[in-house]
């Protein structure tokens, strides 16, 4: 591996560093979630409202953390606004420290490499649509989307309320499990539990995925868990249609009517984001209400998936990492493809359903990608006792 690209980073003073749970522990803040004496850029020039971004505000995250022990040492880029998957866009840029020429991964792709090349040990992000663990496949590390809700999101830039999910990036999964205890997460089950494959139907996957998904499942059948006949399904192309609905709309809410940047400040948004906020601007209530009964739809659906079993297994992104001279296409067996359409389905079924998701390191022939383990709501612990078991292996 060559020596990788540091992203931009503000650096702090190692604030909070101390005894504790996680003393010593050296954390990273994606620069949309307040810390203390920062003020907040979120890698945009629009102007965001002083009530969003003031120094003096603080998450609860970040407090909760530095009274644990951990050192909040940086705020990490990320993708403008929190509204991509590369980390490669028009402002600071975070290339990806694992693999030269390949981006990052977003929106929490600066708190990923930091974690990535060691310059910390922690990262602190956010998951609206795949933002911790896009950049967690894409940089070898384990990213953990808690249940929706589980972490307060007071002081945290919105982009999709709703959807928007703070969550965390490691190295390994026994930091992540202390994390977990200052967070009160349920005790570990001590039990095996069933797990099948999830094959989304119609889902661009790369099929040199199919020996780590293969591979996984054979690890935690060796754990002692129940490995159960592949599951199929839900359709990915109207489950992402139904997501980027739900979202263009809470996001319009957001920057209109919360943070009241839009559309008074319409040119100083990035081309693609200014985009999509003009899209949402043009869907009536019909195009919404429709996503939303897919969303509950799928829930359903979902639900009776974990009547039967515990626990899901499905790729994290469903490719490698893009190139940095072809960041929004990616080339999968052969053929090109919109990097979200290929990567958002994998994604946001925990978005949508507000269920948790670990993500682990697997590699497509040298390049690194991920496995995610998807469980219901409240049974973090379940997809991080099975990301251990997954991590043990290798």
């Amino acid at each position: 591996m060559s020596a990788p690209t540091s992203p931009v980073a503000s650096h702090l003073s190692g604030t909070g560093a101390g005894a504790g749970p996680l003393g010593g522990v050296r954390t990273t803040v994606k620069e949309l979630i307040a810390v203390a004496g920062v003020e907040l850029t979120a890698n945009t020039t629009v102007e965001l409202p002083a009530s969003a971004i003031a120094a003096e505000l603080e998450s609860p995250i970040v407090t909760r953390l530095r009274a644990a022990g951990a050192s909040i040492e940086s705020t990490s880029t990320t993708h403008e606004l929190a509204w991509g998957i590369t980390s490669w866009t028009g402002g600071r840029r975070v290339a990806n420290p694992v693999v030269d020429g390949r981006v990052a991964g977003g929106s929490s792709g600066g708190a990923a490499a930091l974690v990535a090349q060691g310059a910390a040990d922690l990262g602190v992000g956010t998951d609206t649509a795949g933002s911790i663990r896009i950049p967690a496949g894409w940089c070898d590390l384990v990213g953990w989307k808690p249940t929706v809700d589980l972490v307060p999101t007071e002081h945290v830039l919105p982009l999709a309320p709703g959807f928007d999910t703070v969550g965390f990036l490691a190295r390994d999964v026994d930091l992540l499990d202390r994390v977990a205890d200052l967070l009160d997460v349920g005790d570990v089950e001590a039990r095996p539990v069933r797990i099948a494959e999830l094959r989304l139907d119609g889902a661009v996957r790369d099929r040199r995925l199919d020996r780590p998904i293969s591979d996984s499942l054979d690890v935690l059948r060796r754990a002692g868990h129940e490995v159960v006949a592949p599951l199929v399904g839900p359709p990915a192309e109207a489950t992402l249609r139904s997501f980027a609905t739900l979202q263009l709309d809470a996001s319009l809410r957001a920057h209109r009517d919360v943070l009241g940047t839009w559309p008074e400040q319409r040119a100083r948004y990035g081309a693609a984001i200014r985009q999509r906020l003009t899209a949402a601007e043009r869907l009536d209530e019909a195009e919404v209400a429709m996503a939303r009964q897919a969303r509950d739809e799928l829930a359903s659906t979902l639900a009776g998936w974990f009547d039967r079993v515990d626990a899901l297994v499905l790729p994290t992104t469903g490719c490698e990492p893009p190139t940095q001279d072809r960041p929004d296409e990616v080339e999968v067996d052969g053929s090109w493809h919109d990097l979200r359409s290929v990567v958002l389905p994998h994604t946001v079924l925990a978005n949508l359903t507000g269920a948790p998701a670990v993500s682990v390191p697997a590699r497509v022939e040298g390049a690194p990608s991920g496995v995610q383990v998807l469980v219901p709501a409240g049974a973090d612990r379940r997809a991080l006792r099975l990301a251990a078991d997954l991590m043990a292996a290798t």
